[in-house]
């Protein structure tokens, strides 16, 4: 997933970042989002379990796509 960050403190070198993965999910004002493997951001949608169902139908989507529709997802 590319919403990856790295912490650091001020004191800190850059070589020791730390690695932590966020949340596939986050809310924006009162509407839910998700973030694909691919980068994009998609919804919004009215909860949190909404959201998670779209993921699901994406994800069933991403197993059946051809491989064209794949690469253009990827370059968005």
């Amino acid at each position: 997933m590319n919403n990856v960050v790295y912490i650091t403190r001020e004191s800190d070198s850059a070589s020791s970042a730390t690695r932590v993965r966020s949340d596939r999910y986050f809310k924006l004002s009162d509407y839910w989002y998700f973030i694909t493997r691919e980068g994009a951001t998609l919804g919004p949608y009215d909860s949190k379990d909404q959201a998670q169902q779209a993921v699901a139908d994406y994800i069933q989507f991403v197993n059946q796509a051809s491989p064209a529709m794949i690469k253009l997802l990827a370059t968005h």
